[in-house]
């Protein structure tokens, strides 16, 4: 988890800068502590999904509340 922590702390970098590194954890709630709109959640899935390779079913997307969440079920995509 913590290469796709890492990972998710570099997209949010880009796509929410105002949020501060130390406050994106695997458990921090994605709307309530990182303040993310479901625009951003989708955003940050898809690039989530390119840069680890994976598959995220937009229905794990719409109901994920963490980043664990979000790559819980992680699919490989060859």
């Amino acid at each position: 988890m913590s290469s796709t922590l890492d990972k998710a702390r570099e997209i949010l970098a880009s796509l929410a800068p105002e949020i501060p590194e130390d406050e994106i954890t695997k458990d921090a709630d994605l709307k309530e502590n990182l303040r993310l709109d479901p625009v951003t959640i989708y955003a940050l899935a898809v690039n989530l999904e390119r840069a680890l390779k994976i598959q995220i079913p937009d229905s794990q997307i719409e109901s994920a509340r963490t980043i664990a969440d979000l790559v819980a079920d992680e699919t490989a995509v060859s």
